[in-house]
């Protein structure tokens, strides 16, 4: 090839190159109102009230006795997490605004931990949403016989993950799996639901969590209970731990679960 010959492929490649950027870019701001409003939707508790309180269990597949987990949630920021087994009784994990700390009793202060902190290998924000709205800008977004499949970079430090490929059906507006990935777009973690307990209110019944990484059985949550109403909003205080200490000693109340 001559130089000029050199010369002119160089150039050719290099604005097909900058073509393609210019294509990905415009693919990234392509998304439509509808779309946004369908991720927005098809979170986990997404149409769920405000407040309310469950029990759950996390184990492994396999396993024959697990985690047992009461959760009080309270708006977007606020959540507490009461371990139930008697040798964990008085334990609890306490998110508020972004932030997540582990309480004992006896303990001086709260203990401050990585928001990435997980129970049993499940992580807060795989229990109860990811809150794909305010941690998520919609990179791409594909869509093929009515299951669309959303490419999210988080705009937020304490995002469950620093990419998330989230798949849900248009119709339903139920989501299918979710690809935790890394920077990279290595993929970390799949969380799929596979029954759900209100599927109006996005509420699950069984979620399978699979470490990529590490291996090993998967993990099941299972929501034994959902009831919305009224939370005490002193069980999200640091200073204050009467609330918390109001609760039972003992295993939560046999309450009657949700429909």
């Amino acid at each position: 090839m001559t130089e000029l010959g050199r010369t002119f492929a160089i150039t050719a490649f290099a604005a097909l190159a900058a073509a393609l950027l210019l294509g990905s870019s415009a693919a990234a701001d392509a998304a439509t109102a509808a779309d946004r409003t369908l991720l927005a939707a098809s979170d986990l508790f997404a149409a769920a009230p405000a407040e309310f309180r469950a029990e759950l269990e996390i184990r492994r597949l396999g396993e024959t006795a697990g985690a047992r987990l009461e959760i009080f949630h309270q708006g977007r920021d606020l959540e507490l997490v009461r371990f139930l087994a008697p040798r964990e009784l008085g334990k609890y994990l306490l998110r508020r605004f972004g932030k997540l700390y582990f309480l004992a009793p006896g303990s001086a202060r709260p203990v401050e931990l990585a928001p990435s902190y997980r129970v049993q290998g499940a992580a807060l924000q795989e229990l109860l949403g990811l809150d794909l709205a305010r941690d998520y800008d919609i990179e791409t977004v594909h869509e093929e016989a009515g299951i669309a499949t959303f490419e999210l970079v988080a705009k937020t430090p304490n995002a469950a993950a620093p990419r998330l490929r989230w798949v849900v059906s248009r119709k339903t507006r139920r989501p299918l799996r979710a690809d935790l990935q890394s920077s990279s777009g290595k993929v970390l973690r799949v969380v799929e639901p596979k029954a759900w307990r209100d599927a109006a209110r996005g509420v699950p019944e069984l979620l399978v969590v699979k470490d990529v990484v590490s291996g090993g059985a998967p993990i099941e949550i299972r929501f034994q209970s959902f009831e919305p109403g009224p939370v005490d909003p002193l069980l999200f205080s640091l200073d204050n731990g009467a609330a918390r200490r109001s609760l039972s000693a003992g295993p939560a109340a046999k309450r009657s679960p949700s429909p």
